[in-house]
């Protein structure tokens, strides 16, 4: 016979046991890891299946999303359930799902995505030509405000694989030391090189996970892995086609290394406790010419949720750079001689920071310039300049307007040989003008000052005359500073605006001038806008003509050099990084610094002149 109390104890057994099955579902449902991939690519529209078997392999719980069989994208409601969200574009590059295009000065990821971020979400964007589909050919740049600077943390869509760099592809990616995300090293490809890889630029708060590679390749200094913390969102940003890495096992690792990353982090934020900066080896010098030193930072607790840390350099009686994987680099230029600060600083908002002093020596070289960036307008242009300066090997530093929005100092100016003002595509409250005198336009007073005490200035950019004079034409006067110092007599003229619409195709060298043989001067585009048809004082110097022959006007100038009572200017009213090649840039540009470096050291002065008639004669009979 069964009693009540075995019946009751064997219903409270029972009862336990449901609990205890209830607590273990909900725990498990709490602790499963769910991802969401999206296929969005319908070029090649079976591709997205060997990340399903990436996944399958590694034993994640993930749903397949396809907008090629839906012909829409994921709605709120559909992907808010999963902690990462694999958007897939593969090979495709047109009409993508991924992209609300209603803003094209503001293009974002569609609605249901941003919401999806601003909840906290975490997204591994990877794939070809994703940029493209709304931007075309590189290279574009991005700003604070706009959503790929700010959720994706890229400044500058800059080129791409094959497009860019000679038909040659991007063998591999590097994994840039110490990113907190992946390791694996190189990412190779089942083809010898990748086509249509981007290469990026990135913001200040983006850490570089993958730089393409390996070193030598014409990209390797940009970056096709990116990872951005910004506000409560996560994007990985991956430029390449992981559908075809070169095996599923190294495959299979790279997700792994990705996935085991946000799966740490999706359980609550743990923030930064603790920081402790120091050089490599214990190194706190830099004594080489130009050198570097690799700088390390420790961070504590070691599961902290966002490890990443911004660098940043404190200059006090030296200068120096540093990179956002903590490389510091000397300047190579007599100014970066003394002390900096090196500090790393948290991005999870917890505010931990830790810095370190450097002391840097041995900095210098006979010729030092100083490259001005005053182009609001291309704000990253610039840099197509820094690269030729690079590759031609000179000792430079950069001094960025747009960032300081001043103009640098007579005792900054005071410590370079020459200085290359930039205004490129700008023409609007540049930096380079003083407008006190609106009789006399001048440049700004320490500029003036480094001119009088015998500097070398190299003014190029289009527009700059416009900035101050408006349309053409102006003609200008002995006694003032654009006729005096400049050599200028008359902004006569500018292209595409007073030529019927055309544009100059190009400039023609005038033979014998001192600086420049290279000719003709032409651009990545089939004529260029708005660059000012000169004419010139008497004692100007011409270098180049627009042209070619019969352009309406081949016989005025874009390129004038001038001295006035020791001081020395040259004057290229032409956009010089939007030049056809960048072998012609530096071809150019090893002209004119070769120039001016030899005549950097003092003035050598005509000390006699011979003048005689072509075969010595000394009359003309006809």
């Amino acid at each position: 016979m069964v009693t009540n109390k075995q019946i009751n104890n064997k219903m409270k057994f029972i009862y336990l046991l449901l609990i205890t099955a209830f607590l273990s579902l909900v725990n498990v449902s709490q602790a499963q890891f769910s991802v969401l991939l999206v296929n969005d690519n319908a070029n090649g529209a079976g591709r997205y299946l060997e990340i399903d078997s990436t996944l399958n392999n590694l034993g994640y719980d993930y749903e397949i999303y396809n907008t090629v069989e839906t012909g829409a994208y994921p709605d709120l409601s559909i992907i808010s359930p999963y902690d990462v969200i694999i958007w897939y574009t593969g090979n495709d590059g047109v009409d993508l799902k991924l992209w609300d295009i209603s803003n094209p000065d503001d293009y974002k990821f569609n609605e249901p995505l941003v919401e999806y971020l601003g909840n906290g979400g975490i997204v591994w964007l990877q794939g070809l030509d994703f940029f493209f589909d709304i931007y075309g050919s590189a290279p574009d740049y991005f700003v604070p405000g706009q959503f790929i600077y700010d959720y994706m943390g890229v400044s500058s869509y800059y080129a791409q694989s094959y497009a860019d760099d000679g038909g040659e592809g991007v063998a591999m990616l590097d994994v840039v030391t110490g990113n907190g995300l992946c390791t694996f090293t190189p990412v190779e490809w089942v083809y010898a090189t990748l086509y249509y890889a981007d290469a990026l630029e990135i913001t200040a708060t983006a850490q570089a996970i993958y730089r393409m590679g390996p070193q030598g390749y014409v990209f390797e200094d940009f970056f096709a892995g990116v990872y951005n913390v910004f506000g409560d969102s996560k994007i990985f940003t991956f430029t390449v086609e992981t559908a075809r890495i070169d095996t599923e096992a190294h495959t299979d690792t790279l997700f792994s290394q990705v996935l085991t990353y946000f799966e740490s982090i999706t359980g609550g934020d743990i923030l930064v406790e603790n920081i402790t900066v120091a050089g490599e080896g214990g190194a706190n010098t830099i004594d080489e010419n130009g050198g570097t030193l690799q700088m390390l930072a420790e961070v504590l607790p070691e599961n902290a949720t966002n490890p990443f840390v911004f660098w940043s350099v404190i200059n006090q009686t030296g200068t120096a750079t540093i990179s956002q994987s903590g490389l510091l680099q000397a300047t190579g230029t007599t100014i970066g001689n003394g002390t900096v600060w090196v500090k790393a600083l948290a991005v999870d908002g917890s505010g931990v920071a830790d810095s370190i002093q450097v002391t840097i020596t041995n900095q210098g070289a006979d010729f030092e310039i100083l490259l001005v960036n005053d182009n609001n307008n291309g704000a990253n242009r610039y840099l197509e300049l820094d690269t030729t300066l690079t590759n031609l090997g000179y000792a430079y530093d950069i001094y960025n307007t747009v960032t300081t929005n001043d103009y640098p100092d007579a005792a900054t100016l005071s410590w370079y040989e020459m200085v290359i003002w930039y205004t490129g595509n700008d023409g609007s409250q540049l930096n380079l003008w003083d407008v006190g005198d609106t009789n006399n336009y001048k440049f700004n007073q320490p500029l003036v000052e480094y001119l009088d005490n015998g500097g070398i200035v190299w003014l190029q950019g289009l527009d700059f005359l416009y900035d101050i004079y408006g349309l053409a034409p102006d003609t200008f006067t002995e006694g003032q500073f654009i006729y005096d110092y400049m050599g200028v007599s008359s902004y006569y003229a500018q292209s595409y605006a007073d030529d019927g619409g055309e544009g100059v195709p190009q400039l023609d060298v005038v033979p014998g001038n001192p600086i420049c043989s290279i000719t003709p001067v032409q651009w990545v585009y089939s004529t260029m806008y708005y660059v000012d048809a000169l004419e010139i004082a008497p004692s100007a110097q011409v270098i180049y003509t627009l042209g070619p022959d019969g352009y309406v006007f081949d016989e005025y100038y874009a390129g004038v050099y001038n001295e006035y009572e020791g001081s020395k200017i040259l004057t290229f009213t032409f956009e010089t990084a939007r030049i056809d090649t960048e072998v012609n840039t530096d071809t150019l540009f090893s002209q004119v610094l070769t120039y001016f470096e030899n005549v950097s050291g003092g003035d050598i002065l005509v000390e006699n002149i011979d003048v005689t008639g072509e075969g010595g004669a000394t009359s003309i009979d006809e």
